[in-house]
């Protein structure tokens, strides 16, 4: 990228910023006035050095110049008294009134600030969190779960930093350096533009430390991912890791990704230490040539002791927030990575929605017609011109050896992914032309890897569309799946916290919650991917009979490699690498003496 290419993405970046900090645009005027109220008792406080040295020497009516003491003599009536009697008075009063003033700004910005910051860094989470939850499966295929949470996570931290510290200090600091200079101007501008001579100096530094900072702080961010990646697998997996001796393996994994890490901290911070000595060392030279110049006969000449103090005061003052400024270039360097990241992410199409067709209910007529697919990124054809019809209220079970493409028949029909070549149908409608929150209404799926959420157990079953229903639904559902008897033997019954994705069940509890919550949707079309994988037999013979219930006036699409389970459909239709090869009963299959036949025969003979 080139230098004028980065500007004008980080002004593109610092512009999407500002679209989530106007809505609290009241909240940063107050920010701001808090902190040009910090920065002129900054500035007074200098000049008030004016003040008190004009009037220990005596130098009448020179007492009364500068901003504190004009305000003080133009506020009280010295009356009789000397310019010392005065100041007696009037420094120390204004030494509190500056300090609460100072005091009162800085509450007023810092505080005003945080409030702007939280809420823009809430509203990019909950933006980018619900990107995802919208975002199509194949943004899922190409990015880890590690990585994912690491971009809501660490990533939206890294610009509550750039927002919060990096702001606060940018416009305080900031402000403090104007107002510096434009006293220090008003003093004397001739002597204020030696300053000046060092001003593109420590820009340069600045552009450049940035740069560093910038690529460093993209290789954080990726490698933040790579560790959260490795913990969640060995955390979530760590009963694998230990029963085969992969912690040596995780450990090493883990490694890796933290040494990476760490070293591109390290260079971030070498790049950090380096810079402010660079810069504090440019300040001491421009205060240094400041001070020679001032001390010379002729500059002196147009000074009282008081004002050259004051310049002198104010110009040293200078140095503290100008390195408070350039220091936090690596904070906001890092936020701009973080956000440019993050609204990538953002601009990130959505999951297709583009029909308009809706329906009450759906009848359940069902039909593949020519219908072929490869994944997105891939060039393997997972399914070759498959075509078959399913009739409402009838039942289909799909057959094969895994990778044959039953699985992926399913996930075109919820629309997971979009049809490529052919097309679906549900009641002669093409499944594109339905609205897709109203297509997966008529759809009700259990499959093999169950999910359940870190709630009771009652919101669990009753979740998303199906949370208005009632207890005494709830409870028929779990009855029907065979699931109360267990249930009820739980602390709180249905009101059971969960662990998470259920910790504490048995795998076959676990399947029935799923049961349960696909026969409380009671939608038209059932699908069963692998739904009695999970269960012993005794509890297989309960379920199935309640799946033999529910799958009655419903199209029911049956996955199982365990061919008992599918001898009941009214078709069972065979795929071997993402063709249909055979389709029929079960008696008229085992006839034929095919794949259907071998299969059945192993998995009896096993």
């Amino acid at each position: 990228m080139t230098e004028a290419r980065a500007r004008d993405s980080d002004w593109h970046l610092y512009r999407r910023l500002l679209r989530y900090v106007i809505p609290y645009w009241y909240l940063f005027a107050l920010s701001i006035g808090g902190y040009v109220l910090y920065s002129l008792g900054n500035v007074l406080l200098a000049d008030l050095m004016q003040f008190l040295l004009d009037s220990l020497n005596g130098a009448g009516q020179a007492a009364e110049n500068g901003l504190v003491a004009g305000a003080a003599y133009a506020l009280l009536d010295p009356g009789d008294m000397t310019p010392l009697e005065f100041a007696r008075i009037g420094v120390p009063v204004a030494m509190v009134l500056l300090a609460f003033t100072r005091s009162m700004g800085y509450f007023a910005g810092n505080y005003f600030m945080n409030h702007v910051a939280r809420n823009l860094v809430h509203e990019l989470r909950r933006d980018l969190f619900n990107k995802m939850l919208l975002a199509p499966s194949s943004y899922y295929d190409h990015h880890s779960q590690g990585v994912l949470i690491s971009k809501i996570t660490f990533n939206v931290e890294q610009v509550t930093g750039a927002a919060t510290k990096a702001l606060r200090v940018v416009v305080g600091e900031g402000l403090t350096v104007i107002g510096l200079l434009s006293y220090l101007f008003y003093l004397n501008w001739r002597l204020s533009l030696i300053f000046m001579l060092v001003a593109p100096c420590i820009a340069l530094v600045v552009s450049v430390v940035g740069k560093h900072f910038r690529r460093y702080s993209r290789r954080i961010q990726d490698s933040m991912g790579d560790v959260t990646q490795v913990s969640n697998e060995s955390i979530g997996g760590y009963k694998e890791v230990r029963l085969f001796g992969g912690q040596q393996q995780q450990g090493d994994r883990f490694e890796l990704a933290s040494a990476y890490n760490r070293n591109q901290s390290l260079k971030l911070a070498l790049v950090d230490a380096l810079s402010t000595p660079v810069i504090q060392t440019m300040l001491a030279v421009a205060l240094g040539a400041m001070v020679w110049f001032a001390l010379s006969p002729d500059i002196l000449s147009g000074f009282s002791a008081g004002s050259l103090v004051a310049f002198l005061t104010a110009a040293g003052l200078l140095g503290k927030p100008i390195r408070q400024v350039s220091s936090v270039q690596s904070v906001i360097q890092r936020g701009l990575a973080a956000a440019e990241d993050i609204f990538a992410q953002l601009d990130l199409e959505n999951e297709p929605d583009t029909g308009t067709h809706t329906v009450q209910r759906a009848r359940g007529d069902i039909a593949f017609e020519q219908l072929s697919f490869v994944y997105p990124g891939t060039d393997l054809e997972v399914l070759q011109d498959i075509s078959f019809s399913i009739k409402a209220g009838e039942a289909v079970a799909l057959v094969g050896r895994s990778g044959s493409g039953k699985s992926t028949l399913i996930q075109l029909l919820a629309r997971f992914y979009p049809v490529q070549r052919g097309r679906i149908t549900l009641d002669g409608v093409p499944i594109a032309d339905y609205r897709l929150g109203n297509l997966r209404r008529q759809l009700a799926m259990v499959s093999q890897d169950v999910t359940l959420f870190n709630d009771t157990v009652f919101n669990n079953i009753a979740y998303g569309d199906l949370a208005g229903a009632s207890r005494e639904a709830v409870t028929a559902a779990c009855e029907s799946a065979h699931a109360m008897e267990f249930i009820d033997k739980l602390p709180a019954g249905l009101d059971t916290e969960l662990g998470d994705d259920g910790s504490g069940l048995s795998g076959g509890q676990r399947q029935r919650l799923a049961i349960a919550r696909a026969i409380l949707k009671d939608a038209p079309v059932l699908i069963l991917d692998e739904a009695t994988s999970s269960l012993d037999n005794e509890s297989e013979h309960r379920i199935q009979r309640a799946l033999e219930t529910i799958m009655q006036n419903r199209t029911s699409i049956v996955i199982a490699h365990r061919l008992s389970t599918v001898e009941r459909a009214d078709r069972i239709v065979v795929m071997d690498e993402g063709r249909i090869i055979a389709s029929g009963s079960h008696t008229e299959l085992l006839a034929e003496d095919g794949l259907y036949a071998q299969l059945y025969r192993q998995e009896f003979s096993d």
